[in-house]
């Protein structure tokens, strides 16, 4: 009888933040920690663990000039560092995952640390401050006292309103090269329509005053956006996550802080969703707006049969043009499967992925063989880290082989990349001709 096989994926350890100093002294360590997760560690835990970082990042500052540590590899840990503003640290540790098996000796856990690629999760990291940021503000900006609490007490309250949130709809095991990307989906339409989206627009933001910018999305692409790439990316996470239907049902509009010519600017955001597959997101000048409620309702009136109108042009250019099921970005046809030709497109000028290899929660969520093996994710991203290590005008080729018959081939060039993903045994110059055939 062969016994079960016993095992642990990946799994977020803790997460925490801390300023040193906010506790300068000795037998003030705990006024450091600012949050910390799981909340029920006891303190003398907490204090130790942040010492332990401190610790860690002084060490790595004797080699370099700045505070460049951004991880730390263990045997069953893998710990992320990020220094967002300055004093500020946030850390993220994570269970690195294993498997149970059995020697003569006896038994041991095989750890498979590989299996972390550092770019995903520390991007991981950085989002995790850029979403709070988002409608929070900076942590410096959160700093001050109000009527009940003095500055850091108001501080830890925001941070832990927040992140109590927002780690508990954490899922690491499905996070892939579209972390490492910070990229979204923009839905393909002809001139016309586009056109028409794009008027669409320049009406409602002319006849409503306190509407400054807007994102439209269709079946949850973008087809106009009023953001810049970054500020884009982090709204458009925040639409798919669960932590919008959390927030929706308290508030029809909240504030959001987006950055622009370098500065943080606050706006409130309304969101107009969904009318027949479209959502309209308004970010509204925060002093300009009198009546929520009353601006909501006179916005729906004006642009819902418009939108009803536009909705049905969008879905019949689709259905002409065998784009039914673009918003997978695949074609959902006999051909998407584990040995079908797939490819990415990434645009880094505009965050901007395309393809035919579902990414995200998405490949979680549909059919058998359309998503790719972990490590195949993990060498694409070290391709594009390769990339940016090297920047480069000139277009570039690289081709690579994993050892389950896996070929990848990635262009670059301008900073637009496209990986080629072939699963067959196949020669060097066979691949070389199926790449042309896909590309040209």
């Amino acid at each position: 009888m062969n016994n079960p096989v016993i095992s642990a994926e990946l799994s977020l350890h803790s997460f925490y933040i801390f300023n040193s100093a906010f506790g300068p002294k000795e037998g003030e360590e705990e006024k450091k920690v600012l949050f910390y997760h799981p909340q029920d560690t006891d303190i003398d835990t907490k204090i130790k663990v942040v010492g332990l970082s401190e610790a860690i990042i002084k060490f790595s500052n004797t080699f370099t000039k700045d505070d460049s540590v951004q991880t730390m590899h263990t045997q069953k840990t893998c710990q992320f560092y990020f220094q967002p503003e300055p004093g500020y640290w946030m850390i993220m540790t994570l269970n690195v995952p294993f498997e149970r098996k059995t020697r003569e000796s006896g038994d041991y856990n095989e750890y498979h640390g590989d299996t972390i690629h550092d770019t995903i999760f520390q991007s991981v990291l950085r989002q995790s401050y850029r979403m709070f940021r988002m409608f929070h503000g900076t942590f410096q900006d959160n700093l001050r006292p109000n009527e009940e609490l003095d500055a850091q007490a108001n501080l830890i309250g925001q941070l832990e309103a927040f992140y109590q949130i927002y780690i508990l709809h954490l899922q690491m095991k499905k996070c892939d090269v579209v972390d490492a990307f910070g990229s979204v989906q923009y839905l393909p339409l002809n001139q016309l329509l586009f056109l028409r989206v794009q008027n669409f627009i320049n009406m409602i933001e002319a006849t409503f005053a306190p509407i400054k910018h807007c994102i439209f999305l269709y079946s949850d692409q973008v087809v106009w956006s009023g953001l810049n790439p970054t500020d884009l990316y982090t709204l458009y996470e925040y639409f798919h996550s669960p932590m919008y239907d959390h927030f929706a049902k308290t508030k029809t509009v909240h504030p959001t802080y987006v950055t622009e010519k370098g500065k943080i600017k606050r706006y409130s955001l309304m969101v107009c969703r969904k009318v027949q597959n479209i959502s309209l997101c308004l970010l509204l000048d925060d002093e300009a707006v009198q009546n929520e409620q009353s601006l909501y309702l006179e916005l729906n009136a004006v642009v819902n049969p418009q939108l009803t109108s536009i909705s049905s042009d969008i879905s019949q250019h689709l259905q002409t043009s065998g784009e039914t099921n673009y918003s997978f970005g695949c074609s959902g046809s006999k051909e998407d499967s584990a040995t079908a030709p797939k490819f990415i497109y990434f645009n880094e000028m505009n965050l901007q992925h395309r393809g035919t290899v579902r990414l995200g929660p998405q490949q979680y969520q549909s059919m058998a063989g359309s998503g790719l093996p972990n490590d195949v994710m993990n060498l694409i991203v070290d391709l594009l880290d390769d990339v940016r290590s090297n920047r480069s005008n000139v277009m570039d080729e690289t081709i690579v082989k994993t050892h389950d018959d896996y070929w990848i081939v990635k262009r670059s060039c301008n900073s637009r990349h496209v990986f080629i993903i072939l699963n067959k045994s196949s020669t060097l110059i066979d691949v070389t001709e199926d790449t042309k055939k896909i590309l040209d």
